[in-house]
């Protein structure tokens, strides 16, 4: 490929893919969205900062040939879609269609409006309306949300209306984690069952799913979820198949035709149910080392095979389902208290398990930390690789009772 890719924002795993494009010598440019943190790579042919200069950046791109805009992270998804389809670009996700995928109540009504089950919802700008919403409803928890925001910020599961006003209150008219002021809310019916991840790569509108994990997850009161840890799902089970081909018809109905995505789905007793669709690759917790001996692949690895070579992708790749080489799991690293981190005892231990991988992002002792409450910055993560389930499956749950004893960090409480 002799044309360049803009990558928009490559923060979070937009690093590991603008490093993957040009480690293979593709040239790429960065648009900064979010100047509020710093990509790590240092090989772009030129930084442009948008600052709202679409038309300006347009034809910076249009100079130097791009031939591809793609997000690196959420905040820059809707900038992405917006620059390709001003460069009039072919191979994108229309910017006409951008809220079917950002906004959180448009994805459901577009799943309505083809059929697929949905979740019942309802948004408005005003507190008592939300209120009354959920009073009329009549049926608890329920879930409130920014419309449009990433990771879990803000999302709240509320066990009474009373819940329902603070978060409300709390949320409406603040600005959110990806820089928008929360004008409207959404209200929604709360899914109960087992969340996976099934993350994907689609071009002209074929889907392959690259991974599908199955959540463990623990109630974090006045929040949503801790995310714990999660497992490697075999893409040819039954539950597999049914994850599979649900997300491709709300990808289909959405109008995610190119790209990756990142997709969150819960499977009730009466079938899968999307969450929401994230037009990017799956989160920090891609661990190149640790994914490459499951699946011979990541899911940035393939995003750039895609862009270099669709035709390959569309006529040998979505045609299989992806095949584990070996059982993987990661356990996501939680703090238990606020403090100052003095020690991380917890290593060895992990160190000592049969299925014992590797570590990354573990934090620097002596550090402040707080607890954790969210998805954002999360101290760190352990994978765990095994060819034998079963000791995969043990190893997993002899970590998960480490953290939940809180054996893992040493921190110690100033007050």
């Amino acid at each position: 490929m002799n044309n360049i890719i803009a990558i928009v924002d490559a923060l979070s795993t937009g690093n590991e893919l603008a490093q993957e494009f040009i480690n293979r010598g593709v040239k790429c440019v960065h648009i900064v969205n979010d100047s509020s943190r710093k990509t790590r790579v240092a090989g772009f042919i030129e930084t442009i900062d948008c600052q709202g200069n679409e038309e300006e950046v347009v034809a910076e791109l249009a100079r130097l040939n791009v031939s591809h805009v793609i997000a690196g992270s959420d905040s820059g998804v809707e900038l992405a879609e917006k620059l390709a389809s001003m460069l009039g670009l072919a191979e994108t996700n229309h910017a006409s269609t951008t809220e079917l995928r950002r906004n959180k109540f448009c994805t459901h009504q577009a799943l309505a409006s083809q059929n697929i089950r949905a979740i019942k919802q309802f948004k408005s700008t005003s507190v008592d309306e939300l209120i009354n919403w959920a009073q009329e409803h009549n049926s608890f928890p329920l879930v409130v949300k920014p419309l449009n925001s990433g990771a879990s910020d803000g999302v709240t599961i509320c066990d009474s209306l009373d819940d329902v006003k603070r978060a409300v209150v709390a949320l409406l008219g603040k600005k959110n984690l990806l820089g928008y002021i929360n004008h409207e809310l959404l209200v929604q019916e709360f899914i109960e069952g087992t969340q996976y991840f099934v993350n994907t790569l689609s071009w002209n509108g074929k889907v392959y799913v690259t991974d599908i994990w199955e959540q463990v997850r623990s109630r974090c009161p006045g929040k949503a979820y801790l995310f714990e840890g999660m497992l490697l799902c075999d893409s040819s089970s039954t539950t597999g198949q049914l994850l599979s081909e649900y997300t491709c018809d709300a990808l289909a109905a959405i109008e995610l035709q190119y790209g990756p995505a990142h997709n969150e789905v819960i499977l009730t007793k009466s079938g899968p149910v999307l969450i929401e669709s994230n037009a990017r690759l799956m989160g920090a917790s891609i661990d190149e080392e640790s994914f490459i001996k499951a699946l011979g692949y990541t899911q940035v690895s393939m995003c750039v095979d895609m862009y270099l070579d669709p035709e390959t992708f569309i006529n040998k790749t979505v045609t299989s389902a992806y095949q584990l080489n070996a059982h993987l799991a990661e356990v996501s690293l939680l703090f238990k208290k606020d403090g100052q981190l003095t020690g991380i005892p917890g290593i060895p231990m992990i160190e000592e398990l049969t299925s014992f991988s590797n570590f990354s992002g573990l934090p620097e002792t002596g550090i402040e930390v707080t607890i954790t409450v969210d998805t954002i910055g999360l101290p760190g993560f352990v994978y765990l690789v095994n060819s034998d389930s079963n000791q995969l499956l043990s190893d997993f749950s002899t970590l998960l009772k480490y953290q939940r004893d809180d054996l893992i960090f040493d921190i110690q409480n100033n007050n």
